[in-house]
C-alpha cells in the first residue's frame, strides 16, 4: 500500500496534507465543470425533510428546555477566562446521576469511518468513566453497512447486560444499556432495535441519536447521485488512503455512504422502522453551524443555499428526528465533528490509536473482514480538527456535558399524559354550591365563577 504522504517525504506533514486537498479540489472541480450541464444539480430537492412532509401524523416531543437545564447544571463556562473552553463539572455530574436506582452501562457507537480518527468518542467515554459509569466504545465496522453493524451492536448490548454477580437473582437489578450513537452510529443502533426487537426489549435503558441522518443526508445523496460525481468521491478516497479507486477496499468504503442516502433510508424504514416500545426511551439531538471557525460551515451553507435546510454540515435538522420520539433542537453552535472529536491532540493519543488499530486489524482479518491501515492524512486531519475545536468561545457547551445531559434525559421517564375525564360543569357565582357531573357519578362541591368559552 502506497500513501500519498510517503511519496514526498521532503514535505512537512501539514504542507503535504494541504497539497493533497488542493489536488482533490482541482479534480472535483474539473469533473463538476465537465459534466455540470448533464447532471441533476439538486438531487436531494425532493427528499430533504421527507418524513415530516409525507407523514401528517409525524409528532415529536420537544425536550430542548429539559436538556438545557441539565446541560447548564453540568457544564462550567469559564466566564472569567474566555481563553479556556467550557468543561464538565465532575461533582455536579455525579449528583445528576445519583438518583438513578437501576444500574446501567453506556455503549458509544461511532459514525462513518470513525475508527480512522484518533480520539473519536474518547472524551465522552472518559467523562462517563470519571463518574464511575461503565462506558465502552463500540467495535462496529466503521466501514460496515447499517445491517452488518446492527448485529454487532446487538451482541455488544447483550454482553454489557451480562449479570456479573451470579448471586443476584433479581432480574430488575440486572444492568441495562444506554446506547448513544453519533451520526451513522445512531442508525446502526436504530437498526439493531428494529431487527432484534425481542432480544433487546428488556436490555435497553435508553437510546440517544446524536446528529444522526435518520431520514438520510443530502451530502451522501448528492455525492453519489451520478457516476461523474461518484468518480470524484472514489478519487478522493484513493488519494486519502492510497488504494486504487476501483479497488475492492474503496468500494467497501463507499458502500456505507450509500446507506445514508435518502433512497436507501426510505427503503430501509419501510421495512424496519423504530419499534413503538422504544420510542419513549429515545432522544434525538440535532444542531446547526454558522461559525466562521467551523470546518463544516461551508458544507452547511451548501445545504442551506440548495435546499433551504439548516444543519450541522453533514446532516439537516429536519432529517435528524425520529417520529414519535423526544427531540432536542439545540440552537447553539455545534457542528458535526464537535460531539466526537477531542479538543486536544497528543503523541499519546496517536500511540494509543495505532495500538488499537493494530489489534483491530488482527481481529478483523481473522474474521475475514480486512480493514484499511491508518494513514498520515487521517492522523494529521484529526490533529487539525482538534485545533479548530479548541478555538475559545466557539461553542457554549463541551461535548462531555452535552452527552451527560442527553444520557440523563434519555434515562428519565417522560411524563405520562393524564387522561382527562369528561365532565360537564356549571358556572356559578363565587361561593355558591354547585354540582360537577363526572361520567358515572356526581359529587357536590364549592366552586368559584368559571368562564366557559
Amino acid at each position: 500500500m502506497t500513501f500519498y504522504a510517503q511519496q514526498q517525504p521532503q514535505q512537512p506533514p501539514i504542507k503535504t496534507a494541504t497539497l493533497l486537498l488542493r489536488d482533490v479540489e482541482k479534480t472535483l472541480q474539473r469533473v463538476t465543470n465537465k459534466y455540470y450541464n448533464s447532471a441533476n444539480v439538486k438531487p436531494s430537492r425532493a427528499f430533504t425533510g421527507w418524513m415530516k412532509q409525507r407523514k401528517r401524523e409525524f409528532t415529536a416531543k420537544d425536550e430542548t428546555s429539559a436538556f438545557l437545564e441539565r446541560c447548564e447544571y453540568v457544564c462550567v463556562e469559564n466566564e472569567e477566562d474566555q481563553r479556556r473552553l467550557p468543561t464538565m463539572n465532575e461533582k455536579r455530574a455525579r449528583e445528576l446521576f445519583k438518583e438513578q436506582s437501576s444500574p446501567f452501562a453506556v455503549l458509544l457507537v461511532p459514525g462513518l469511518w470513525g475508527h480512522h480518527y484518533p480520539g473519536y468518542y474518547v472524551t465522552v467515554r472518559n467523562a462517563f468513566r470519571s463518574i464511575d459509569i461503565e462506558c465502552e466504545i463500540s467495535r462496529v465496522n466503521s466501514e460496515g453497512s447499517v445491517k452488518e453493524n446492527a448485529r454487532t451492536v446487538k451482541d455488544e448490548i447483550e454482553k454489557l447486560c451480562e449479570n456479573k454477580n451470579n448471586s443476584d437473582k433479581n432480574e430488575k437489578r440486572r444492568k441495562r444499556v444506554l446506547a448513544m450513537g453519533h451520526s451513522k452510529g445512531g442508525l446502526d443502533i436504530a437498526a439493531a432495535l428494529a431487527l432484534f426487537e425481542t432480544e433487546l426489549e428488556d436490555k435497553l435503558a435508553g437510546f440517544v441519536c446524536v446528529q444522526s441522518p435518520y431520514g438520510g443526508s443530502p451530502i451522501a445523496e448528492d455525492l453519489l447521485s451520478n457516476k461523474y460525481v461518484r468518480s470524484g468521491v472514489h478519487f478522493a478516497l484513493e488519494a486519502a488512503f492510497g488504494e486504487s479507486r476501483n479497488s475492492e477496499a474503496i468500494k467497501k468504503m463507499v458502500k456505507p455512504v450509500e446507506d445514508l442516502t435518502y433512497r436507501a433510508r426510505i427503503r430501509f424504514l419501510r421495512k424496519h422502522p423504530l419499534p413503538e416500545q422504544f420510542r419513549d426511551k429515545t432522544v434525538c439531538f440535532h444542531s446547526k453551524t454558522t461559525s466562521k471557525d467551523s470546518a463544516m460551515t461551508n458544507i452547511a451553507l451548501y445545504s442551506l443555499s440548495q435546499y433551504n435546510e439548516e444543519g450541522d454540515g453533514l446532516v439537516c435538522r429536519s432529517d435528524a428526528e425520529i417520529p414519535h420520539t423526544r427531540v432536542v433542537r439545540y440552537d447553539e453552535e455545534f457542528d458535526h465533528v464537535d460531539p466526537a472529536f477531542p479538543t486536544s491532540f497528543s503523541d499519546a493519543l496517536v500511540r494509543d490509536h495505532r495500538e488499537f488499530y493494530a489489534k483491530e486489524n488482527e481481529r478483523r482479518m481473522k474474521r475475514g473482514n480486512k480493514m484499511l491501515l491508518p494513514t498520515p492524512l487521517g492522523i494529521k486531519g484529526a490533529e487539525l480538527t482538534s485545533q479548530v475545536l479548541a478555538v475559545p468561545g466557539r461553542v457554549k457547551h463541551d461535548t462531555a456535558s452535552v452527552h451527560l445531559a442527553l444520557a440523563h434525559l434519555a434515562l428519565s421517564a417522560p411524563a405520562k399524559k393524564k387522561k382527562k375525564k369528561k365532565k360537564e360543569s356549571i358556572a356559578l357565582q363565587n361561593g355558591e354550591t354547585g354540582v360537577v357531573l363526572n361520567k358515572g357519578h356526581a359529587q357536590q362541591t364549592t366552586t368559584t365563577a368559571i368562564e366557559v368559552a
